[in-house]
């Protein structure tokens, strides 16, 4: 069995005109840290169709949502407020009404409800957003987190993917801190401050590509375009853009005094990473990557490949990769631009058949830096089209308004006013976020995914190579990276309305 090389520290020459492959080779031992909940944030599922969201008989009629922020969120209320005990009879309204009570109730409490044919339907609470809600009607810092957290969990793929929503509650400061933390584990996957941040040295920047499986003790090469280091030539992975390496044993990723091998090169003189190393005796490891140079314009991404084959094995262990932030008051009855009402069979019924545009008036969304194309992106995730009435309607659940945070390539100025909130260091949730017309909202909801791709439709993603699985594709993105990557070849979303 050769040795496995040092991790490199130094930064090699430029090799202009080569693209750079990733190849790896694990065999280090590492230390692996702790339990895997030990990462900031509420674990919640994004699954709400986003449909539902947009058309239902409970959110988007005016009567309906008046009652709803006059009251308490309760049992009794659906049973007898005019407004709304018939309003679930809408199944879309149902649909809202699971994820409305789940984002605003604390766990054990819950809403039940009757329909006219008897059947009975039970609306549990489990992220406790805003307790108040059992007893009490709302306050505007309640609205506006259970409405951050509606738009963060709407999915227009009817799929089920994991999200860690961060944020701040100044009625609680370990509200979205569970294990009162003092620093959120994932530093190392926040942008970098520092205008002078390089290579392997910087605590900030990276991301999370991917987890693989080896055998302990033997050799794993890993890389990104480098030749197989023994020959110089061939190549291993791909990357697209100057990155850096770091192998980890902990599925999570690792601090650079835990790596088990870290790189910014390759042995045969060129600046595609690739490093060799002994598999540990988890028989696991993790890739991280980064810009070697972290002011750089978003726009690198690495296809991360290994020696024996075996990897991606699984999406990387923590969330690592900044969607952006979604607020506002979709509770709004006044800001609706259209509204959804039930006739005397309790058939739903557009106000303006065929509408387009956005349906909630008053929410927005934006995207982090690392998009190329983060207005695309969103509005993907808050458009759909649904039929109503026979007829099609195509709308935007919110008004998509550029970045959070400035250092992406969109021109557009900066949403948010603050890109990691005080009461936790390090948990990258934005602040103060701007609406286009200057209204700023205080509790945003940051979303972090493990995969840019994870809230895309796998089948129908638009990949950089043709020889690799979904998965695989889905690590070369996950980062900074060309958002057009990821992007529906051809589904347009539709474009908002005034």
């Amino acid at each position: 069995m050769s040795p496995f090389p040092p991790p490199v520290h130094s930064r090699a020459p430029l090799l202009s005109g080569v693209l750079a492959c990733l190849c790896a080779l694990l065999v280090l031992p590492g230390t692996a840290r702790a339990a895997a909940d030990d990462e900031a944030g509420v674990r919640i599922l994004n699954s709400l169709d986003t449909r539902h969201l947009l058309f239902n008989a409970l959110t988007t009629n005016r009567a309906a949502v008046t009652a709803l922020i006059q009251t308490p969120l309760t049992t009794r209320t659906f049973a007898v407020q005019a407004s709304l005990k018939n309003q679930l009879e809408d199944p879309a309204a149902r649909e809202v009404m699971k994820y409305l009570v789940s984002c605003a109730l604390p766990p054990g409490q819950e809403v039940k409800w009757v329909d006219h044919a008897g059947t009975s339907y039970t609306f549990p609470g489990e992220a406790n957003l805003c307790p108040e809600w059992v007893k009490d009607k709302p306050s505007a810092t309640c609205l506006g987190l259970v409405t951050s957290c509606l738009l963060a969990r709407n999915n227009a793929y009817d799929m089920v993917v994991s999200l860690s929503l961060r944020g701040e509650d100044p009625r609680d400061p370990w509200r979205f801190n569970p294990l009162r933390v003092t620093e959120a584990w994932s530093s190392e996957f926040l942008p970098c401050e520092d205008g002078k941040a390089t290579g392997l040295d910087a605590t900030c920047g990276w991301v999370g590509e991917g987890v693989g499986k080896c055998t302990p003790g033997m050799e794993v090469t890993v890389g990104a375009g480098a030749p197989y280091p023994k020959y110089c030539t061939g190549k291993l992975g791909d990357t697209g853009g100057d990155r850096v390496l770091r192998i980890c044993e902990d599925p999570r990723g690792c601090t650079r005094d835990m790596e088990l091998a870290e790189t910014d090169r390759n042995d045969c003189g060129g600046i595609e990473p690739s490093v060799s190393f002994m598999c540990p005796k988890t028989g696991a490891y993790s890739i991280m990557s980064a810009p070697w140079d972290r002011t750089a314009a978003p726009g690198t991404w690495v296809r991360p490949a290994a020696s024996n084959r075996r990897y991606p094995t699984d999406r990387f262990g923590a969330y690592t990769f900044r969607e952006g932030a979604f607020y506002g008051n979709l509770f709004a009855p006044e800001a609706l631009k259209v509204e959804v009402v039930l006739d005397e069979k309790f058939q739903p019924h557009l106000t303006k058949p065929g509408f387009k545009g956005v349906v909630y008036g008053k929410a927005y969304a934006c995207h982090g830096r690392d998009w190329v194309e983060g207005d695309p992106h969103l509005n993907l995730r808050v458009c759909a089209n649904a039929t109503i009435d026979a007829r099609v309607a195509s709308a935007c659940a919110a008004r998509t308004v550029g970045p959070c945070e400035p250092g992406g390539t969109s021109p557009q100025p900066a949403r948010c006013a603050v890109r990691d909130g005080s009461l936790l260091k390090s948990d990258g949730d934005y602040e103060s976020c701007q609406a286009d017309d200057g209204t700023v909202y205080e509790q945003p909801l940051t979303v972090f995914l493990r995969s840019p791709c994870d809230l895309l439709e796998p089948v129908k993603q638009t990949y950089k190579a043709t020889d690799c699985t979904p998965l695989q594709e889905c690590a070369i993105i996950t980062g900074p990276t060309p958002a057009s990557i990821c992007l529906l070849p051809n589904a347009q979303p539709p474009v908002p309305g005034p």
